[in-house]
């Protein structure tokens, strides 16, 4: 025998002899959920709850890790540091599409980090303090309207490009309002000023904003969102109290880096939508004051989108610029 065929013939035996290693199916170890936002926030309650029955879903741990600062940039990071393999999955809100308005950022945050599943939305809603001689949006903006330049009507939030300080400039650029907006550090601090007077107004959640409802200690005018919260059903929505071209909520999604193999973001996606559609959790996401969205990965990618766009031309609207 020719002593090249013979050599060939080797091989081939030794080839067969070795078993076929496959590739594991997904996930075959546990998942990193990785929240860039602080505990106790709406993003790190929902994420952990969705969590907990996710784990036997997929049939992994899901090991949940908060990485807070610069407004959610240091977890995006490691995100993006990470094997994009499915196993490093991240929470982002809505905040997210603001980011390249604020930060110079290390990364495209259109392109770089992808959506598997919008899970959840929530609307805001607008207080003010019972100081403030008004019981509807319609007397706030008269009342808004009839303050000179020094004595605008001051609106609180959590931080410059926060949901809750984009819903403030959205009604401000609606309405034609001269609203002066006052950024904070965090939710607590803007809340405790609201609540003893310093402030005039604010945006909170539904479900923050309930016990001091009821307790006289704010008053509600109006829903950021296009429909009333289960919450506060008869508190109407700005876009019904004369303005319906206004629309802001509060979401949350799942990420993962670009690069992700495709079936495994089919696998997480499934799973998220299947976690969604249980009776306790969705009750749970209710009486939390969020509206449940889920769907497939394109849609989630259109909801992006779709987003950055609209947030974008508010971006530039209101003259956001990016800090250093």
């Amino acid at each position: 025998m020719n002593p090249r065929r013979r050599m060939l013939l080797a091989g081939a035996a030794a080839a067969l002899a070795v078993p076929v290693v496959r590739a594991q199916a997904y996930p075959s170890r546990p998942i990193k959920l990785i929240l860039p936002n602080s505990p106790g926030s709406s993003v790190d309650k929902v994420s952990r709850a969705l969590a907990i029955p996710l784990a036997p879903i997929l049939g992994q741990p899901i090991v949940v890790e908060n990485m807070a600062g610069s407004g959610g940039v240091i977890g995006l990071q490691q995100i993006l540091r990470a094997p994009r393999d499915g196993y490093t999955v991240g929470i982002v809100s809505s905040n997210y599409t603001v980011l390249p308005s604020l930060y110079n950022l290390s990364f495209d945050a259109r392109t770089d980090l992808v959506p598997v599943a919008v899970t959840v939305t929530g609307p805001f809603v607008l207080v003010v303090n019972p100081s403030v001689p008004v019981k509807n949006l319609t007397e706030f903006v008269a009342l808004a309207k009839s303050r000179s330049a020094d004595k605008s009507l001051t609106f609180g939030t959590p931080g410059v490009g926060s949901s809750f300080h984009l819903s403030g400039e959205l009604l401000r650029v609606t309405a034609d309002l001269p609203l002066l907006h006052v950024p904070y550090r965090g939710n607590n601090n803007f809340t405790t000023d609201l609540l003893g007077g310093q402030l005039d107004c604010g945006f909170l959640t539904p479900n923050v904003a309930l016990p001091f409802l009821k307790a006289g200690k704010l008053r509600a005018l109006a829903i950021t969102a296009t429909v009333r919260s289960d919450l506060l059903p008869q508190v109407p929505t700005i876009a019904e109290s004369g303005y319906p071209g206004y629309s802001m909520d509060g979401w949350q999604a799942a990420v993962v880096a670009n690069g992700t193999p495709v079936e495994v973001m089919q696998r997480l996606n499934a799973a998220i939508n299947t976690v969604l559609k249980m009776p306790d959790i969705a009750r749970a996401i209710a009486d939390d004051g969020h509206r449940i969205i889920g769907g497939t990965v394109a849609q989630a990618g259109d909801w992006f989108e779709k987003d950055f766009e609209r947030i974008g031309k508010l971006v530039k609207t209101i003259g956001l610029k990016p800090a250093g």
